[in-house]
């Protein structure tokens, strides 16, 4: 044990004797040591300062790119007809909300309520157990940037044109009407006490509020997604309009009229459809277009059915219903539309040929599932890869002496087996004759089938 402990003193002392150098030599050591700490210092301040000029000119550069980034490329969002300008009225089917804007009442107190016009939607009128089986529209959201002179009335009504019914002739909501999507659908005066007197002597529909009413002056577009029903029995009926102005249907020959009232000389009721061009109980996208010298165009799903030399003058045209143009009392000598309607388009300028295709792609995949007869882009070379898709696709176009010289507007669409348009951001570049378009999910898909809509031409595209 003795033994042990001296061994380990010896080796303690003999470890400090091994550390012990001479005076002059520690004190050079501790010298060099400090003119290197020096060193190290001023390098330390160097790189300090070289990271700061760093900093600064990587934040330079980062400007420049997204600079570059912005004046090169466009990214864009989403097309909506809202992006079109001259946006005067809008409505679509989508927007009705079930809890806001569809009556269900048949009480008394609703039917004989003593302020329908501000009138809660639990207290507007509708005849759910022998004309409407799932309610009445009450109102219509508007989505342009309209403001009224009164004001909004939330939460039934928070946009545009006051528009709507608060009457007993609403029209009935029809909830799986279009590709899952509901519509509104007009029809005779109701209440037919079983020989042939009515409670209710008007037919069904809508109303702009008077001071909010439509005056189209010089160009305009209209897009109508209707359903038109056979209504020879009842004979011509009327689309929309406001008293004198009017677009009506002559069931003789399926031709669609139109006629600009209150002008001196009176103008003249225009053909402005072909013979038979509007197909009966089919659902169909009715584009009306007039040009500021008043020449109407007219297309039927994509397809052009204007009448050579069709003019309406360049009076101003108004509109203030929707399935009628006027009350529709049998006084009034007037027919209500008695089909179905899931949205009202209109502009305050003859929409572009390139906007006139968006429009058509966006009530095709989204209301018509891919049906529609959308204009083509001739000779191009499209290319998307990678097919399947991860969370990105590029999408390349070739122009050619075909392509639409407006191209530089259209931008691609993609959409699931719904209908309903995915959320993506796009960059677009061009290069020469080459068209890129660089498109990010903004949101993780599902696997399965989706559709990029380019102009009218539709590619499916897969998600593994």
């Amino acid at each position: 044990m003795k033994t042990k402990n001296k061994l380990q003193i010896n080796f303690t002392y003999s470890r400090y004797n091994l550390r012990i150098k001479n005076p002059l030599d520690l004190y050079n050591e501790i010298v060099f040591y400090k003119r290197r700490n020096k060193e190290i210092e001023k390098n330390l301040q160097i790189l300090k300062k070289r990271k700061a000029t760093f900093e600064l000119l990587f934040s330079v550069l980062i400007w420049i790119s997204l600079i570059g980034v912005l004046t090169s490329t466009k990214v864009h969002a989403q097309f909506k007809p809202k992006d079109v300008s001259d946006l005067v009225f809008f409505v679509e089917s989508a927007n009705i909300s079930e809890s806001h804007h569809v009556a269900t009442c048949e009480s008394d107190f609703c039917l004989n309520h003593p302020n329908s016009e501000s009138a809660i939607i639990t207290e507007q009128y509708c005849d759910v157990s022998n004309s409407c089986g799932e309610g009445c529209v009450r109102r219509w959201l508007d989505q342009s940037d309209y403001m009224p002179s009164g004001g909004f009335n939330p939460p039934e009504y928070t946009s545009g044109r006051n528009f709507g019914q608060d009457d007993k002739e609403k029209p009935c909501y029809i909830s799986n009407c279009i590709n899952g999507k509901p519509c509104m659908r007009g029809g005779p005066a109701y209440g037919d006490d079983g020989m042939g007197n009515y409670k209710f002597k008007q037919d069904k529909y809508l109303e702009i509020e008077g001071a909010d009413a439509i005056s189209l002056t010089g160009a305009f577009s209209v897009f109508l997604l209707a359903k038109p029903a056979d209504q020879t029995t009842t004979g011509d009926w009327s689309y929309f309009g406001l008293g004198a102005h009017y677009v009506t249907h002559k069931v003789s020959n399926n031709t669609i009229k139109l006629r600009v009232g209150n002008t001196v000389p009176p103008s003249p009721v225009v053909t402005i459809t072909t013979p038979n061009a509007v197909l009966l109980n089919q659902w169909q996208l009715i584009e009306i277009h007039r040009d500021v010298s008043g020449n109407i165009t007219s297309f039927i799903n994509g397809v052009d059915t204007s009448v050579a030399g069709a003019n309406s003058g360049i009076g101003t045209f108004k509109i203030g219903y929707l399935l009628s143009n006027f009350k529709t009392e049998a006084s009034h000598g007037i027919v209500s539309m008695h089909g179905d309607v899931a949205s009202f388009l209109i502009y305050n300028k003859k929409t572009s040929d390139s906007e006139n295709i968006n429009l058509r792609a966006y009530f095709d995949v989204n209301y018509l599932g891919n049906v529609l007869n959308t204009k083509r882009i001739s000779s191009i070379n499209m290319q998307i890869f990678p097919n399947p898709v991860q969370d990105y696709l590029e999408l390349k176009i070739k122009k050619s002496k075909n392509f639409l010289d407006t191209s530089s507007e259209a931008y691609p669409v993609i959409y699931n087996v719904l209908g309903e348009e995915v959320s993506t951001s796009i960059e677009k570049t061009e290069k020469g004759d080459l068209i890129s378009f660089y498109i990010q999910f903004n949101d993780n898909i599902n696997s399965g089938f989706y559709f990029v809509n380019f102009g009218g031409d539709i590619v499916k595209l897969i998600k593994t």
